[in-house]
């Protein structure tokens, strides 16, 4: 059995920095370990988007790929991919059965036009099984777009243990305060008033345009660009790592924005604060993984990062219990473990 691997960008270099211990396997999804399920893996870059276009071509070749990509496939019995808004529709030239993973559809579903909305239904409805981040994205989806509930599964994704592992805790009154994150639903402002008052370093990693501020205040650092070496170094430097997010109301960014960021943090045992979100209870539980306030609310955001830094027994079973979460419930492994008997039932089925 053999199963395609689509995404969104090219995973070519990505599979490289794995093979020589630069890059986590995390965005993979398990791929590397179907292998151990009899299932063959392959990765696929659609042609239209391998070379770069000027605009607008580069626009309609965006979109076009979706209806060309199952077309470029050589023999494969299934395709999976974050590509829902057509793929699996055009799939069905070929009755190639489609697994799509959710990642924003949500989002894409409540700003859409009616039109849009219409295309998008017939594309879930023709995916073989649509795999969502967490129970109440799954709900939603399920609600609004009217799909059938057995065909769509919760799946919380992986994180790369080996790569993201717990370090030997700093010496020293450690005080630097770590926030990760490039997604458009990414409350930075909040973060920065959160700790603006508070005698801590405050780094965030993230795109210059995610930090709309005037002028960040002396305590903070803005970086971007890193590699996962530099940006693992700053995770175990953290005496604390915050998730600052929008209201579950807000248009932008992805209903599962935070996710890889959380398991990163848990991964190196760090203790994580983090602004609610329904899709979180999928990942953690407030007061034994992290502690989770009210979006948008700096006051509550300050209280939190203040708690996990004045007491070193919450902060150290926090960072434990997000360790033993992801052990047990979030590899890369076991996501494959789960992943590999829904291929073989969308094939076989």
């Amino acid at each position: 059995m053999r199963a395609t691997f689509v995404y969104p960008n090219s995973r070519r270099d990505l599979l490289v920095g794995i093979e020589e211990g630069e890059e986590p396997d995390s965005t993979l999804h398990g791929a590397l370990y179907l292998g151990e399920y009899g299932i063959d893996v392959r990765f696929h870059d659609p042609i239209l988007t391998r070379r770069a276009l000027p605009a607008p071509l580069d626009r309609v070749a965006w979109s076009l790929r979706e209806l060309t990509t199952p077309y470029e496939l050589g023999r494969t019995n299934v395709v999976v991919t974050p590509l829902a808004a057509l793929l699996p529709l055009a799939a069905r030239g070929r009755r190639l059965p489609v697994v799509a993973i959710n990642f924003g559809l949500n989002l894409i579903w409540r700003r859409a036009s009616r039109a849009r909305r219409v295309l998008l239904r017939s594309s879930l409805r023709a995916a073989a099984r649509v795999i969502c981040l967490g129970e109440s994205q799954r709900s939603e989806l399920v609600a609004s777009a009217g799909l059938d509930p057995t065909r769509v599964v919760t799946m919380p994704i992986p994180v790369d243990t080996e790569f993201f592992r717990p370090r030997v805790e700093p010496d020293g009154d450690v005080r630097n305060v770590l926030t990760v994150g490039k997604d458009l639903a990414r409350d930075y402002g909040t973060f920065l008033e959160a700790v603006r008052p508070l005698p801590v370093g405050a780094t965030i990693v993230a795109h210059p345009r995610n930090v709309e501020w005037p002028e960040l205040s002396p305590n903070v650092a803005l970086r971007s660009g890193l590699s996962f070496h530099e940006l693992r170094e700053l995770y175990a430097g953290a005496a604390c790592v915050v998730l600052p997010q929008r209201s579950e109301d807000y248009v932008y960014g992805s209903e599962g924005g935070g996710l890889t960021a959380l398991l990163e943090a848990m991964a190196m045992g760090r203790p994580v604060v983090a602004s609610d979100r329904a899709i979180l209870h999928d990942y953690v539980t407030d007061g034994v993984e992290a502690l989770l306030v009210p979006p948008e609310d700096p006051a509550a955001l300050r209280a939190a990062i203040e708690r996990v830094l004045g007491d070193p027994e919450l902060s150290r079973s926090l960072g434990s219990a997000a360790r033993a979460r992801v052990e047990s419930a979030h590899t890369s492994q076991g996501f494959a473990a789960r992943l590999a008997p829904l291929l073989r039932s969308v094939v076989d089925g």
